[in-house]
């Protein structure tokens, strides 16, 4: 698939306020999965299904063979009289591409999904910490190139009141070496190269949580409870101890 013809089948499905990627994003993942040709693809944040669309279809051209996509409901945002993922039959309709589109789940729920991935596409709850802590819940399950792919890093400087700063800190605290921003819409999308330690990759956690939070809405028992399930499982006590002084300090349930 060449530069116009994403630009042609994103122009046929994009509507007002479906705050999408854009063509020249996709072709960003589209030169990432060419490039590493993975098997096995993540996405968190599946809304109306076009990112999911597309990705398939690279995938498809570059000999991949699975894709899970996540969404905490199955509701469209830009559309609420259509369920997530409604356009992914519209952009793919091949079966080389194994979906499997997952409703009312999120990263913490990773650990219900089958399987390891070999790249992921984060484009969820911008907030801080939520790119973060999808990271932080996908960081395991992660192999091979390790490619994670997040959208919306200039969304902070769109709104007055500041909430989706969570793409910003996530690129500030990780080294050059290991993320790669494109220059598409003017610098929106970027990826990072999980390939660290984990005691290193704790460290940079540590960073990001402790940069104050900028959530819409308080967090319930049951999710902190999801959270600190992963980082029992996957993590150490410290990097516990860390979140839960955080959970004090930006948001007391």
């Amino acid at each position: 698939m060449n530069a116009e013809d994403i630009r042609r089948r994103h122009a046929a499905v994009i509507k007002p306020g479906y705050g999408t990627v854009t063509p020249d994003e996709l072709g960003f993942i589209q030169r990432l999965i060419e490039r590493h040709r993975p098997e096995s693809f993540v996405e968190i944040g599946m809304a109306s299904g076009i990112s999911t669309g597309f990705i398939a279809s690279f995938m498809d051209e570059n000999g991949g063979r699975r894709l899970v996509s996540l969404d905490h409901d199955d509701t469209f945002f830009g559309d609420t009289s259509k369920p997530n993922g409604f356009l992914v039959p519209e952009l793919y309709a091949g079966t080389r591409v194994a979906l499997e589109l997952v409703k009312f789940k999120t990263a913490p729920d990773i650990q219900d999904i089958a399987g390891n991935f070999d790249m992921a596409f984060v484009d969820a709850n911008h907030q801080h910490p939520w790119p973060a802590i999808d990271m932080m819940c996908l960081y395991p399950r992660m192999t091979g190139p390790r490619i994670m792919i997040h959208h919306d890093l200039r969304l902070f400087m769109l709104q007055d009141k500041v909430l989706g700063i969570g793409p910003k800190y996530l690129f500030d605290q990780f080294p050059e070496s290991h993320r790669e921003r494109s220059t598409a819409n003017d610098g929106n999308i970027f990826a990072v190269d999980l390939n660290i330690a984990r005691d290193r990759f704790e460290a940079l956690l540590t960073d990001l949580l402790k940069l104050p939070w900028s959530l819409r809405t308080p967090l319930t028992p049951a999710y902190v409870a999801k959270i600190e399930n992963v980082i029992k499982r996957d993590f150490s006590p410290e990097l516990l101890s860390h979140f839960r002084r955080c959970c004090k300090i930006y948001a007391p349930v």
